[in-house]
């Protein structure tokens, strides 16, 4: 039985390609899917048609206001500090 290849299909994002979701703290987890690579062939057993499809999803976390720490509140190393390791006033 011969093998059929999969002729590879270009593909364009329709709307928006991330998924936003808000946590009960406020947090918010941003989803986004790409499709890198999109195939089709038909079968020749049944002549059925597939798809074969490779995705890349990434997340990003977005802390809450509450966790969050802004640059000037979150201590430098050595900055500040005396020798023994202590803040200075």
């Amino acid at each position: 039985m011969s093998e059929v290849e999969f002729t590879y299909l270009s593909s364009k994002a329709v709307g928006n390609d991330t998924v936003v979701f808000r946590l009960s703290d406020g947090t918010q987890v941003l989803v986004r899917v790409d499709l890198m690579r999109a195939g089709f062939r038909v079968n020749p057993s049944n002549g059925q048609p597939e798809y074969h499809c490779e995705f890349n999803n990434s997340v990003k976390i977005v802390p809450c206001d509450k966790y969050r720490k802004f640059k000037a509140q979150v201590p430098v190393a050595g900055a500040g500090q005396d020798k023994s390791g202590e803040y200075r006033k």
